[in-house]
C-alpha cells in the first residue's frame, strides 16, 4: 500500500491515526454504539481539522485531494469506528464528490467553500422499498407545475437523511427507464419533506431514515447540474460509483484490520505461544493477515488507475466484491479465535461482526459487482 503514497499522503495517514487514537477510544466507541446518536461532536472536530474538505478543489476552498485521500481517511477511520465513516460521507462523498463532479457552477460556488468547512452535510437518495439493486427502477417522480418540480414518493435506507441540510433526490422525470431520471438538491427543511429513523443492527447514529415526499416543491435550479442536468440523472449516479465502492472498499478494509489486531492481541494474551501447540490458531491468523493484505493491493492498485483517469470498472467492482466478501471471512475468523469472547459486547469482534455484512450491500450488492465483472470479460 505505501507504494502509493507520497510524503502528503503519509503526512495525511498519520494525522487521520493520530485523530483515531486520541479521540475514538475504544470505550467510547462502544458507549456511541450503545447511544446510537448522530455523531456531531467528532464531524467538528474532524472539519477543525479540515478533513471535511480534502476532495474539494482548492478554488473552493478545499485541499483539492484525491480518491486515495480518502480511502486513507475511511480505513483509519473504520479500523475504530465505522459508522463515522458514514456520517463524514455525508459531506465527502455525496457532498463535495456529487458536486464536484456533477454541480452546476453555480451550485460549485454555493456548496462546496461551506462543504468544505463542514457547515452543511448532504445525504443520497436513491434506493426505494421496490427499487434497490435495480436503481432504475425507482417510482418516486417529479412533475413539473407552474414554475416547480412537485416531487412525490419515498425512498429507504438513506444514510443521514435526518440530519442533513440537502439531500440528493433521484426521482423520475420521463419514462425512459435510464433517460428519464433526474437529480434534485432538496432542503430538508421544506415543506412535504420528512425523514423517519430505522433501528438496525449495526452502524448504530448514522440516522439511516425512510424519507418521504409529499408535494415537495423544488426550482428549476435545484436540478443537480442545473436545468442541463434534466433526465441525466442516471449518468450523474454512474460518475459517482467508482469513489463510492472504492469508499466501501476500504470501509472494509479497516474492519478487517480491526479485526486482525484484535484476533492477535487476544491469541497472545490468551495462549503461550512459545509452549504447546497452537499451530491452528497461528494458521488462521496467517490466513487473515494474508487475505488482509490481498484486499489491501487489489483496492489501492484499483485507486491507483482511478486517479489517472484509467478505465477502470471492472476492477472496481472486482475491489468491491473482493474486500467486502473477504473480510467477511476474516470476521468471522476472528469470532472463531475470541470464542465465547467474540459474542461478548465488551469486545470489538462482536461489532464488526454486525457491521461488516452492509458492506455486501451498499453500493451495490456483491451479487451485482459479480454481473459487472461477467458482462466487462464477455460472459
Amino acid at each position: 500500500m505505501d507504494q502509493y503514497l507520497d510524503d502528503k499522503k503519509l503526512a495525511l495517514q498519520e494525522k487521520i491515526c493520530a485523530f483515531v487514537d486520541q479521540e475514538l477510544t475504544p470505550e467510547y466507541v462502544r458507549a456511541a454504539d450503545q447511544k446510537d446518536e448522530y455523531p456531531y461532536e467528532l464531524l467538528k472536530k474532524l472539519s477543525d481539522l479540515n478533513f471535511t474538505g480534502i476532495n474539494v478543489p482548492v478554488e473552493y476552498g478545499g485541499a483539492g485531494g484525491d480518491v486515495i485521500d480518502l480511502m486513507i481517511i475511511f480505513q483509519n477511520l473504520a479500523r475504530r469506528m465505522p459508522v463515522l465513516c458514514w456520517a463524514l460521507g455525508n459531506i465527502l462523498l455525496y457532498g463535495n464528490e456529487i458536486i464536484g463532479l456533477n454541480g452546476s457552477p453555480e451550485q460549485k460556488e454555493k456548496y462546496l467553500p461551506k462543504l468544505a468547512k463542514g457547515e452543511i452535510g448532504f445525504s443520497f437518495a436513491l434506493t426505494e422499498p421496490n427499487a434497490g439493486s435495480d436503481a432504475a427502477a425507482i417510482k418516486t417522480r417529479a412533475v413539473y407545475e407552474n414554475g416547480y418540480y412537485v416531487i412525490n414518493g419515498n425512498k429507504m435506507f438513506i444514510t443521514g437523511a435526518g440530519v442533513t441540510d440537502y439531500t440528493i433526490t433521484f426521482t423520475r422525470t420521463a419514462e425512459s427507464r435510464y433517460g428519464g431520471i433526474t437529480a434534485f438538491i432538496v432542503d430538508t427543511k421544506t415543506e412535504g419533506y420528512s425523514a423517519r429513523p430505522i433501528k438496525k443492527l449495526a452502524f448504530h447514529g448514522s440516522s439511516t431514515c425512510e424519507v418521504n415526499y409529499d408535494n415537495v416543491k423544488v426550482r428549476p435550479q435545484d436540478i443537480l447540474g442545473g436545468e442541463a442536468g434534466l433526465n441525466r440523472g442516471w449518468q450523474q449516479e454512474m460518475k459517482l460509483l467508482n469513489q463510492e465502492r472504492l469508499m466501501l472498499s476500504s470501509m472494509a478494509i479497516g474492519i478487517g484490520q480491526a479485526a486482525l489486531e484484535d484476533a492477535i492481541a487476544f491469541a497472545r494474551q490468551k495462549f503461550r505461544f512459545g509452549q504447546g501447540d497452537h499451530q491452528a490458531i497461528k494458521h488462521t491468523l496467517a490466513e487473515m493477515a494474508a487475505e488482509l493484505e490481498a484486499a489491501k493491493s487489489l483496492a489501492y492498485n484499483t485507486a491507483w488507475k482511478e486517479v489517472r483517469g484509467i478505465e477502470c470498472v471492472k476492477e472496481t467492482s472486482m475491489t468491491k466484491y473482493f474486500c467486502a466478501e473477504t473480510v467477511k471471512k476474516i470476521v468471522l475468523k476472528g469470532v472463531n479465535i475470541l470464542g465465547e469472547y467474540g459474542g461478548i459486547m465488551d469486545y470489538g469482534m462482536q461489532r464488526y461482526m454486525r457491521e461488516i455484512p452492509i458492506l455486501s450491500i451498499g453500493g451495490g450488492t456483491s451479487q451485482v459487482q459479480k454481473n459487472i465483472i461477467a458482462r466487462i470479460i464477455g460472459l
